[in-house]
């Protein structure tokens, strides 16, 4: 097997020659079997992004791999193989743990285990019994996102003429499958068809829907979804300004997620709405003239008939203009920041916007969407204190376009400090590569800009840089689910393990903290 050699960008061959420097080579095995993996690529990548030489090799029929004259240094250890994963030890999320390649080192000998995925198969019937064909099937697993807990497709697959479908390439985990129709592509978006999204084995929600348990490696077979018959559905219909239909682009929202299979359409001068499940939406139409942007937003409330919500009344974009003011410590390079405003409502034309900072302070965010945004940095080094419009603070750092008079004035704190400490768990013995979360807490409750995490090195020491003045709660993981702490709900269930701190403007402190077990993680989930 000859090594492949990752440098500049390029792959090329090593040349054979007697080895004069220190090898690395090993065994990639079937963590259940124990049995070889071959045809995986093992990649050995420098820490030196500037410097290092990274390096790749792919395992023979024993599984075997072997990279020779590797360049003294810090590696990290990632392998590729379709069908497995690669999941190193520590917390979900930590990097690979490190290398040490020392000069006349010798060669390190390295066991490498990669997981087996697995499938979920079964078919799609309608209400007869009778199968579906064409039908999306989608795998979906509880995840975090925005401090929220959410479901995520990880998976998806379409139903053959038998109304057969298959998911393959999944993780060990629980999953809830959804069928939700034949996918059809218009100008306006996609829409689906083929009766009311359904989860198995036949619910129209997910709080009532079956959940499938999936081993490592394992097929499961049989997993059938018994449509819904086709709920009822109404039509929502607003009056545009002009019938230029080209103009205008819509988009519509239901509060709480869920729904779909909505169909958007421009008639005779109306936007309409149609295939709508009772619930409570948002519609957002954006409507461009003459190089300008101007936008509608309306809320409505389906609940057993067609809505005529009447004509839409549009707000144009807006300029916003101002300066940034740095206090508490040294910061002198604005021209490397970004500021941005992120969308404060879920349901938003636009979620994000940023701009840059000019080295006199000065910023202009272009054509925002008249809408409520929460201003934020795009630093690690300095923090949102407060905005301003003229002399009046706006509450929560909240700029409200609909009705904002004047430049604004964000003024950034930049006396972070450092927290460093040690994580150990019950019986008292350090843990490697624990996650740990600083989460605001006190009067910056919510702040999720202000929160920070890392992980422990090899001697279960953490340190964690840019914090900014306040009350924390750090807690520490010997795993958990990434985004999972940003969650209030997850917290509450571990916040007396946690340890309080209160941070000083420029402060250190240091903090011993016990790692939450994975257990009690997987108990609190179930």
């Amino acid at each position: 097997m000859i090594p492949i050699l990752i440098a500049a960008g390029l792959l090329f061959f090593q040349q054979a020659a007697a080895p004069s420097r220190p090898g690395v080579a090993g065994r990639v095995v079937n963590s259940l079997s124990g049995e070889a993996v071959q045809g995986a690529t093992v990649i050995l990548r420098s820490r030196d992004e500037t410097n290092g030489i990274s390096y790749a090799d792919e395992t023979d029929a024993d599984g075997r791999f072997s990279m020779q004259d590797v360049q003294p240094g810090e590696y990290s250890i990632s392998v590729r193989r379709q069908g497995f994963a690669f999941e190193p030890p520590g917390a979900t999320g930590a990097p690979a743990p490190n290398l040490k390649v020392e000069p006349g080192g010798g060669r390190q000998e390295q066991i490498i285990r990669l997981t087996p995925l697995g499938v979920i198969a079964g078919r799609v019937l309608d209400s007869d019994g009778d199968p579906l064909h064409g039908v999306m099937v989608d795998a979906l697993a509880y995840g975090y996102a925005g401090g929220k807990r959410t479901q995520r497709s990880v998976g998806q697959a379409q139903t053959n003429v038998n109304g057969e479908f298959r998911l393959f390439g999944l993780r060990a985990g629980t999953y809830y499958l959804q069928a939700t129709g034949e996918r059809r592509f218009s100008p306006f978006g996609v829409t689906r068809g083929a009766g009311s999204p359904t989860y198995y084995p036949s619910a129209g929600d997910a709080d009532s829907a079956g959940a499938v348990e999936l081993r490592a490696g394992a097929e499961l077979d049989g997993i059938d979804i018994r449509m819904l018959a086709t709920a009822a559905r109404y039509t929502v219909r607003f009056k545009l300004p002009s019938s230029d239909i080209g103009n205008y682009r819509p988009m519509i929202f239901r509060h709480g997620g869920g729904g779909g299979g909505f169909n958007l359409s421009f008639v005779d001068g109306m936007f309409i709405a149609e295939n709508l499940e009772p619930g409570v939406y948002d519609v957002v139409v954006a409507r461009g003239e003459n190089g300008k942007q101007s936008y509608a937003r309306q809320t409505v409330t389906v609940v057993d008939a067609d809505i005529d919500g009447g004509p839409l009344t549009f707000s144009p974009a807006t300029n916003v203009t101002g300066a940034v003011r740095v206090e508490g410590g040294a910061f002198h390079d604005l021209s490397s920041l970004r500021l941005m405003l992120r969308a404060a409502r879920a349901a938003s034309f636009m979620g994000t916007i940023s701009a840059g900072v000019k080295a006199d302070g000065s910023f202009r965010f272009e054509q925002a969407v008249p809408d409520v945004y929460d201003v934020e940095v795009q630093s690690r080094e300095v923090y949102v204190k407060a905005v301003r419009v003229g002399d009046q603070e706006l509450k929560d750092r909240q700029v409200d376009l609909t009705e904002l008079a004047g430049p604004l004035t964000v003024v950034l704190g930049a006396d972070v400090g450092e927290v460093e400490g040690e994580v150990k768990n019950a019986a008292g013995q350090l843990v490697v590569r624990a996650r740990v979360n600083l989460i605001a807490y006190g009067a910056h409750l919510g702040r999720n800009d202000l929160n920070r995490f890392a992980f422990t090195d090899e001697k279960g020491e953490f340190k964690v840089k840019n914090v900014a003045p306040g009350d924390y709660q750090v807690f520490a993981w010997e795993n958990v689910p990434v985004g999972a702490p940003q969650d209030p709900e997850f917290r509450k269930r571990f916040e007396k393990q946690a340890v309080p701190l209160t941070m000083q403007s420029n402060g250190h402190e240091k903090v011993s903290v016990t790692a939450i077990s994975a257990a009690q993680v997987d108990r609190s989930s179930q």
